[in-house]
């Protein structure tokens, strides 16, 4: 109830007064303005002073100017004579809000005190608000900022961007409603800086319309979910690395036996022919193993592609079976239809998270299936229109139904003591409701789980997919060949030479430079990328100011150097002729 504090001479007054507004207020009153003094200093709380003029221990307009240092209270004057100037000084010095002769309409008297109680009110929660935005702009570490319709700074902790590009956006904002971007300033992984922009428009159209901006550095919370991300995958791995140092372990020994017993056949063609396919299908199977686990393991930068989470789940297939170790069998059944637009690496490790929970789900054995389909949205995503359900079924001891949203809490585990971390499933969570979507959860205890990621349906991105080398021939070439390891280097050559062409060779970056400087014939250039020189991306670089337009490719067993990292074809270790044949007759195809 608001506080008022009535003052006047006559105690009859007080009482009409108090009559008047005490069902409505909590009312004190005096008839002294020096004893009122003391009542305003020790209530910083009043809402309203009413006070009297004409009294004999000083007159209300003096009062009124000795009680404003001391309190914030709307002032009304209440006279009984026509002494406009003592209204003039109340207003200067007290800052009264009005007066009131004496009699007084008991009505309007009320009306009068009702207004200086809202002003007083409104006054205070301006204060609050202006304190509240002062403070926060003073302890936040976050630049912001206020700005009128013609981008002058109101209000703010920093200089204000007035670039053209930031005036653009800013009345984007303004015409369109808030919205937020995240922008890459500059530098590497170690010297980028990421800040997130927030625009929010306020106030009625026109010239009261204003925009707060909040310019937030996100650079230590993108590092750190990158660090969480790296850890995870990690974790990861070191649960797949029981099952694939079994699984090398016989691709070992397949190859070993199968050229042991080639060697034995060698004047048995046939023989001869199905010992060295068999040690080779096993050493593919090796390396399709290895290149998985190396692109899966690599650390990139978060960002958001569209592709098809059939093939995705198809290229993790025998990666995500390593996990099994021989005690869970796994399914496919993909029928997506459609594209995602998400991460691909959070996106791989979410599904390589969710079958390994539900192995660990099955100590004494069971199944997954890993499956995908195109399906209305959950009502909870509201018009989403079609998604892609993407979902992994166990059938394992279930999830207790008060556990169900536990969970998604961060280092929340059902698993024991040091087997988990509990940061798989918020991880999981945060990735598909990043791109739009959902996670939900089916259990049933003592028959299974169901963890279904739901995506919003896209469209598949058109591929241009370039024909292999073995179905486009390509002219005879005089091809550079540079590798440090002469075994690899002697597979390099014969590959290149049975495929027609003519082969220098260079073990090194400085024997390959002389080469390209004493023969102007060389039309291709094959190098490794690690030598213990320079690299062969440096050497590509100083060729090129020898041989500008020289084609190269690129050859490494480095998962993080990839077609679209560097600035030339890539051909990964190891690799067959037909694959070296598609390489040479992609570059070939770009350089026309």
């Amino acid at each position: 109830m608001p506080k008022i504090l009535v003052v006047d001479d006559e105690r009859e007054i007080l009482v009409a007064l108090e009559d008047l507004l005490e069902d409505r207020y909590q009312l004190l009153s005096s008839t002294s303005p020096v004893a009122a003094l003391d009542i305003v200093r020790a209530n910083p709380d009043l809402a309203v002073i009413l006070s009297d003029q004409r009294m004999p221990e000083m007159p209300g307009n003096v009062f009124l100017a000795q009680a404003r240092p001391h309190s914030d209270a709307d002032a009304i004057l209440l006279t009984g004579y026509a002494d406009l100037s003592a209204v003039v000084s109340a207003v200067n010095e007290g800052a009264i809000s009005g007066y009131a002769a004496k009699p007084w309409e008991p009505e309007a008297l009320r009306a009068m005190v009702a207004a200086a109680v809202e002003r007083h009110r409104l006054r205070a929660a301006v204060r609050f608000e202006q304190s509240a935005f002062a403070g926060l702009m003073k302890a936040s570490a976050d630049q912001i900022s206020v700005l009128d319709r013609q981008h002058r700074l109101i209000r703010g902790n920093h200089d204000q961007d007035g670039t053209v590009e930031a005036r653009d956006k800013d009345e984007a904002a303004l015409a369109s409603g808030s919205y937020s971007e995240e922008d890459l300033q500059s530098g590497d992984d170690q010297d980028e800086r990421w800040t997130r922009i927030r625009r929010i428009p306020f106030g009625a159209d026109g010239a009261e319309r204003h925009l707060l901006k909040i310019e937030s550095d996100e650079t230590e919370r993108r590092r750190a979910a990158r660090r969480l991300h790296q850890a995870e995958k990690l974790q990861a791995l070191g649960t797949l690395a029981g099952g694939i140092a079994h699984d090398f372990n016989n691709l070992l020994a397949a190859i070993l036996g199968n050229l042991e017993l080639a060697e034995r056949a060698l004047d048995k063609p046939d023989r001869l022919a199905r010992f060295l396919a068999n040690a080779r299908s096993a050493a593919g199977r090796g390396s399709a193993i290895t290149r998985r686990l190396l692109s899966f393991s690599r650390q990139r930068d978060l960002a958001a592609e569209t592709f098809s989470p059939d093939e995705a789940i198809r290229d993790l297939e025998e990666l995500v079976a390593r996990t099994m170790a021989g005690r869970v069998s796994l399914a496919l059944d993909l029928q997506a239809d459609g594209a995602i637009h998400a991460d691909p690496g959070q996106f791989e490790l979410a599904v390589v998270n969710l079958c390994i929970n539900a192995r660990d789900a099955m100590a004494n054995g069971g199944e997954i299936v890993l499956s995908s389909a195109r399906a209305p949205a959950p009502p909870e995503l509201g018009d989403a229109g079609d998604c892609i359900r993407v979902s992994v079924r166990d059938t394992g001891t279930g999830i207790p139904e008060h556990l169900r949203d536990r969970v998604f809490e961060p280092f929340f585990t059902t698993k024991p003591h040091g087997e988990g971390t509990g940061l798989g499933l918020p991880m999981v969570r945060a990735m598909v409701e990043a791109s739009g979507g959902m996670i939900t959860i089916d259990s049933r205890i003592g028959e299974g789980t169901t963890v279904s990621l739901w995506f919003p349906r896209v469209e598949p991105v058109d591929a241009i997919r370039v024909a292999a080398a073995a179905e486009a021939p390509t002219p005879s070439l005089r091809v550079l060949a540079v590798e440090d390891d002469a075994e690899v280097r002697a597979v390099l050559v014969a590959h290149l030479t049975g495929a027609g062409h003519q082969v220098i060779e260079a073990d090194g970056a400085q024997a390959a430079l002389q080469a390209l400087e004493s023969d102007a014939a060389i039309d291709l250039l094959v190098t490794d990328y690690a030598m213990p020189d320079i690299s062969g991306l440096d050497l590509f670089r100083l060729a090129s100011e020898h041989r500008p337009g020289l084609p190269a490719i690129l050859v490494t067993g480095f998962a993080d150097v990839e077609d679209g990292t560097v600035p030339l074809p890539v051909l990964t270790k190891p690799f067959t002729g037909d694959q070296l044949k598609g390489a040479i007759a992609r570059v070939l195809t770009a350089a026309d």
